[in-house]
């Protein structure tokens, strides 16, 4: 199985815990009477999308190049990304308008019965959170890696959502009438959490868009690797962008001046070669500069 493939396998099963929670708490937000659930249901869709969107934009990454994209269509995911930031930001300034146009009603308390949901949803987003991070070390997958970051952020978030249901149900009991604001508010709190992880998801993909360089300890073991080719005297450059789940490498040998352009030739296919051995290394360009005495 390719790394692709077993990337998308777990990113199944992680749509379909998501889509199971975004129905669970919808429907115990309507049930039990919670704005915080409600809010809760569209943070958990928010990670549904972008799941979702991580696959679409695995298969057509590994789309071969061609005339109209020479180094391939890795960047893919980042224009997906683009849209996922966009449309989190559209959902939470509509949870936002909705909480303040309600501040003049009279707010209705929620069930107890709202924090089974809750629990429910934090032990479930927990365990998701585990699984795939244990699917991103074995895999070294950063998709992955975020996934995992973004489950367990669900999770927590979801702690917001105990409190607002616990004071509101306790505003209800002992007749304490600003209490009763409290799911509210952890629903407005929520919402404002959503933005911040939209306004991230929008940074980072405009970040790599642009062109993101890769990470320093992967340009320097790629340094070591060319190094090891007979024929390179030295690395004068190299030049390393992220573009989608794998790297485009440039990068500027040294050999000896007197040698044929034909032996140059040969050590440049070499150093191709060597870094096409890591599969997270796409489109190679050698420029190979003479070594003067």
């Amino acid at each position: 199985m390719t790394p692709n493939k077993s990337r998308e396998k777990v990113m199944v099963k992680s749509i379909v815990v998501n889509f199971l929670l975004i129905v669970f708490k919808a429907t115990g937000s309507i049930v039990f009477r919670s704005s915080a659930l409600l809010s809760d249901a569209v943070h958990s869709f928010s990670d549904f999308m972008s799941d979702l969107l991580v696959i679409i934009g695995l298969k057509q990454s590994k789309k071969p190049a061609d005339a109209d994209h020479p180094i391939g269509h890795g960047k893919v995911e980042y224009v997906l990304s683009l849209f996922l930031g966009i449309m989190i930001l559209f959902m939470a300034y509509q949870l936002i308008s909705m909480f303040i146009t309600s501040l003049g009603d009279s707010p209705e308390p929620p069930s107890a019965l709202a924090l089974v949901v809750v629990i429910v949803v934090i032990i479930s987003k927990w365990l998701l959170s585990r699984v795939i991070k244990k699917d991103a070390h074995a895999l070294d997958s950063q998709v992955l890696h975020a996934s995992a970051d973004e489950s367990l952020g669900d999770a927590l978030s979801s702690l917001f959502v105990i409190i607002g249901v616990t004071f509101g149900v306790l505003g209800d009991v002992l007749g304490v009438e600003w209490l009763l604001y409290a799911d509210n508010i952890a629903g407005l709190v929520i919402a404002l959490f959503i933005i911040r992880i939209a306004l991230r998801i929008l940074k980072d993909a405009i970040h790599s868009l642009l062109g993101k360089t890769a990470p320093k300890k992967v340009i320097e073991s790629t340094k070591q690797r060319i190094a090891t080719v007979d024929g390179v005297k030295g690395v004068d450059g190299l030049t390393m962008i992220v573009y989608g789940h794998y790297y485009q490498v440039m990068v500027d040998i040294r050999v000896d001046a007197s040698i044929t352009v034909k032996k140059g030739h040969d050590i440049a296919h070499h150093v191709k070669k060597r870094l096409h051995e890591d599969k997270k290394i796409g489109h190679v360009i050698v420029h190979v500069n003479p070594q003067e005495v």
